[in-house]
């Protein structure tokens, strides 16, 4: 027994011995025994998706045409005046109507730059009117008007002073300083005042009766 006890226990001495260098073999082994790990193909990429067209940029919108007539910015009108409205604008400056003158003269001309409208008319007691209306804003550029009846002849009733302020008051805000020329005259033998006022870039002939203070002539033109 003591033979087999003795044998046995070699045998385990002889086992564990040889066992030893597989596991000193197996704790050198290093990470580059293990093999790699296969890597996933990669992940194809995706095409660029294509921009979208840009929109039609929308055309502007026609802008509308003025109305005949119609004013434009800074007072200006875009059409010219008829010959009835240039007709009208000078009745109205005159204070006539239209079924109490006779027109004798209207036509279109070029003058200083501008279009404008020459009228000539006279009333049932022959009073003649020349008017210059500004065929595009309707403006009176200038005016002449002549009494038509004959006035009788006298003893002057009407003073300098009062002529002076009779022609003035025609004027809005002339003064007595603005008379550049003044005088008194005999003219078909009734007695006249006659005389020339400058004011506002515009000249003012006169000619008053100095029997009835009524004017016979009063030119208005622009001041040179």
């Amino acid at each position: 027994m003591v033979k087999i006890a003795a044998f046995i226990i070699t045998v385990f001495v002889v086992l564990l011995a040889g066992c030893r260098p597989l596991q000193g073999d197996l704790s050198q082994a290093g990470p580059k025994d293990t093999p790699a790990p296969a890597f996933a193909e990669s992940t194809p990429v995706p095409e660029s998706t294509p921009a979208p067209e840009s929109a039609p940029v929308p055309e502007s919108a026609p802008v509308p045409e003025s109305a005949p007539g119609a004013e434009a910015e800074g007072g200006q009108r875009d059409t010219m005046l008829t010959e009835e409205q240039a007709r009208e604008k000078a009745l109205a400056h005159a204070g006539l109507s239209g079924g109490a003158v006779t027109f004798t003269e209207a036509g279109l001309d070029f003058e200083d730059g501008r279009k404008v409208y020459e009228l000539e008319f006279r009333t049932d007691t022959y009073a003649e009117y020349e008017y210059k209306i500004d065929a595009y804003t309707g403006e009176v550029i200038s005016y002449k008007s002549e009494a038509g009846q004959e006035q009788s002849g006298g003893p002057a009733v009407m003073t300098a002073d009062e002529a002076m302020e009779l022609a003035l008051g025609k004027v809005s805000g002339a003064a007595r300083e603005d008379i550049w020329e003044f005088g008194r005259d005999e003219d078909g033998g009734r007695t006249v005042y006659e005389g020339k006022i400058v004011y506002g870039g515009f000249e003012y002939e006169f000619e008053i009766d100095a029997g009835t203070g009524a004017f016979i002539e009063w030119d208005q033109e622009p001041a040179d």
